[in-house]
């Protein structure tokens, strides 16, 4: 079985008032990640995301929203010691694996929190944040993202202060965005482009001096929707050493509703198309599991070696596999944290 590492899901934000519910038995569990299909699935490392919508919080702040789920995260692995650990640095993934534990990295998915998110960054990464992305669908006062939404009226009274007056346009990242990227690979947080704008995903590769990743964006050239990346964005993903994560969701994955043979066979597209423009070593596996709906050919993590067999039906090989499944992202973890 090939190890595996997933890097982006959203099950900590599913998860987040019952956290118990992660160790569940399959036939149980109310989520597309849950430990035991981790420990069957071959899974080496779980990227958590936490998710944050800034005009759904009522009367939570976003700091207390992000605290509970990472309050989550930490029951996950206080609750199962033996099969779960934190990834704090690159060298935890290689322990961990030794002593036969899965790693759980933590991520963010929006990181404007406040006013002064920069300043936010280092208490952050104190709590165990490793990888964030800059905007979720909402401009903030980092960037612009790529589906850039208008909050509809009745979401008015719960946007944060520091974020009324901010337009939705099609931009990039703002000055405090390139400081934001500055810090955070100071600090040793990997930066995460899926939902930013073409020209916010432009800004960051001028910008960064580390590898950054997609962590769950698909091609644009096989199913035009502005979260997948264009031929360009992958070449130039590929030249600054960053990687794709490939994305389960039907909307990223096809233009119209498909059977669970076709999204298997679009995922094997989406594959095979970033591979023949950016190379097998940019390619990498972000199911976005628990952010979307289920996924018919793939409902949940036990479903991932369906993946394989098609992804090694469709000509490629062990080697490319491995690169696919862990490779490529142990790569560039190990050059960033």
């Amino acid at each position: 079985m090939i190890p595996v590492i997933d890097l982006h899901c959203d099950t900590l934000s599913k998860l987040s008032a019952s956290p118990a519910a992660f160790r569940l038995p399959p036939e149980a569990a109310d989520s597309h990640v849950f430990l035991s299909g981790l420990l069957s699935s071959g899974a080496l490392l779980q990227c958590f995301a936490v998710f944050t919508d800034l005009y759904e919080l009522g009367k939570e702040t976003p700091l207390s929203h992000v605290q509970k789920q990472i309050s989550c995260f930490r029951s996950f692995l206080t609750e199962s010691p033996d099969a779960l650990a934190p990834v704090l640095t690159y060298s935890d993934i290689l322990t961990n694996r030794k002593q036969g534990r899965i790693s759980a990295l933590l991520s963010l998915e929006e990181s404007c929190l406040s006013e002064d998110s920069l300043s936010l960054l280092p208490m952050l990464y104190s709590m165990g944040v490793r990888m964030t992305t800059l905007t979720w669908n909402y401009p903030n006062l980092l960037g612009h993202p790529a589906s850039c939404l208008t909050p509809p009226p009745e979401k008015a009274s719960s946007c944060p202060p520091f974020l009324s007056g901010i337009k939705a346009r099609h931009d990039g990242l703002t000055p405090l965005g390139f400081d934001f990227i500055e810090e955070a690979e100071r600090l040793g947080i990997l930066i995460d482009v899926s939902h930013l704008s073409d020209t916010g995903f432009y800004h960051v590769a001028a910008h960064s001096k580390k590898p950054f990743l997609a962590s769950h964006s698909n091609a644009r050239s096989i199913c035009d929707v502005p979260r997948n990346l264009s031929d360009d964005m992958l070449r130039v993903l590929a030249e600054h050493g960053g990687i794709a994560g490939l994305n389960l969701c039907e909307h990223f994955l096809v233009q119209s509703p498909s059977s669970p043979e076709e999204l298997l066979d679009a995922l094997v597209l989406h594959a095979k198309h970033i591979v023949s423009v950016a190379g097998i070593d940019t390619i990498a596996l972000g199911t976005d599991f628990d952010g979307i709906p289920t996924n018919a050919a793939i409902p949940d993590v036990t479903h991932l070696p369906k993946l394989e067999r098609a992804l090694r039906a469709a000509g490629f090989s062990s080697g490319e596999l491995d690169k696919l499944f862990y490779r490529n992202a142990l790569r560039v973890l190990e050059e960033c944290l």
